[in-house]
């Protein structure tokens, strides 16, 4: 059920991307074993290096890309797409080698360094396609690229402090913070919005002109403003919290709005969307409500020192922004628009070991706080880590039409 026309890219694209998934997903695996049953030669931080780069920059970041250019794109600028996408593949490649091998050293960083500046060039790209299209979708566009080039100052700041011999201080993992909260909440999160709100404007479900332009300002607003809520473990001045609190609310009064108006429409979307789209892209609609909630929960110190010290639970909040409001998205969108062969048991295996995922991490955060402890919590972790990876694995072998794919065309 194509509705936009496709920039031509290499074939297979979007099952590379879901390739680089499977290969993140095996090293995440290979974490948990390691944190297990700890393996000699296998160092813990580099190969979380590698698994969240992978996963990160291999297919989420593949993904937006892939369907930002479909969606946006122009066909004359087809073979500069084709590059960049090339580029991105080299640099991913790159840092799977280089990271569980050294960390962060010399090859990995010249990876990374051409991931961003490759980058640039899709940007520039992009938003020379969008000159004439005064859409609120293409303003959303282009505030996500906007946001993507304003995240790469933080892996300048962390290269600048390990030089200057100052990872110790509190700027290193500020730095750190700075890049994932414009990557995250702007240009991650300004793309899919952008992309959805393609879909309505096609569909002929937006609100007013007025409304819309509304929404995005007060979206824009709240992405500055709650970078001040990565900053509240440090214990700042009065007006940082008052900063977050402010920017917390607005992104909430936003996204809530967002929320309600696919809540007015939802029979129209039922009519649009295929089946298994819709039901995806609930997933990530659902996931959004309860960030959003989250990030308004985090202004309160109580929740702050709980954060801070609980390293759990901020795993599980990056996992709900990742795979419950991105990668559900994403998967919603491809599905729709026939990128990718659906697979019911996939995505439910998916969106299981996710869920499960989640209740541990919260869990035994919680117990911990009460000083008691989930017993057998890592071996329950890395069984939950192997079934979220089976149905990234069963959903990327759909995606090859051979005769053996019958079976899995069926669930």
């Amino acid at each position: 059920m194509k509705h936009f026309s496709t920039t031509p890219l290499p074939p297979n694209a979007w099952k590379t991307a879901l390739g680089w998934w499977v290969v993140a997903g095996a090293i995440g695996v290979l974490i948990r074993y390691q944190l297990v049953y700890p393996v000699a030669g296998l160092s813990y931080p580099f190969l979380l290096h590698a698994h969240s780069h992978v996963v990160l920059l291999g297919w989420a970041f593949n993904g937006l890309f892939l369907a930002l250019v479909s969606a946006f794109g122009s066909g004359i600028r087809s073979a500069a797409y084709r590059k960049i996408w090339l580029g991105f593949q080299a640099s991913i490649f790159g840092m799977l080698v280089f990271f569980p091998i050294q960390g962060y050293a010399t090859g990995s960083i010249v990876a990374s360094t051409v991931h961003v500046f490759v980058s640039y060039y899709m940007a520039w790209c992009l938003w020379r396609d969008l000159r004439s299209d005064k859409s609120l979708s293409a303003r959303l566009v282009r505030w996500g690229l906007f946001f993507l080039a304003l995240s790469t100052l933080g892996p300048y700041a962390v290269g600048i402090l390990k030089a200057r011999h100052l990872q110790d201080t509190i700027w290193y993992p500020l730095s750190i913070y700075y890049y994932l909260h414009f990557l995250y909440n702007g240009w991650f999160m300004f793309g899919c919005l952008a992309l959805l709100v393609r879909w309505l404007e096609h569909w002929h479900l937006m609100p007013t002109k007025q409304a819309g332009n509304q929404f995005v300002t007060a979206l824009a607003l709240s992405a500055f403003g709650t970078l001040a809520l990565s900053a509240l473990w440090t214990d700042p001045p009065a007006w940082v919290w008052l900063v977050g609190g402010i920017a917390a609310l607005l992104q909430a009064g936003a996204g809530g709005w967002l929320l309600w108006w696919l809540w007015q429409k939802r029979v129209h979307l039922t009519q649009h969307l295929t089946p298994q789209a819709y039901g995806v892209a609930r997933l990530a609609f659902l996931s959004f409500a309860l960030k959003l909630i989250l990030q308004l929960l985090s202004v309160f110190p109580w929740a702050t020192r709980l954060a801070y010290t609980q390293r759990n639970l901020v795993i599980a909040y990056l996992h709900l922004v990742f795979i419950g409001v991105i990668t559900f998205f994403l998967l919603a969108w491809a599905v729709q628009q026939e990128h990718l062969r659906r697979s019911v048991l996939a995505i439910r295996l998916i969106t299981l070991f996710f869920v499960l995922t989640e209740i541990a991490l919260v869990a035994e955060s919680i117990w911990q706080q009460a000083g008691s402890y989930v017993p057998h919590l890592g071996e329950w972790l890395l069984v939950l880590s192997v079934g979220l990876w089976l149905g990234v694995l069963l959903i990327w072998l759909r995606q090859f039409p051979t005769r053996s794919n019958r079976l899995l065309s069926f669930w």
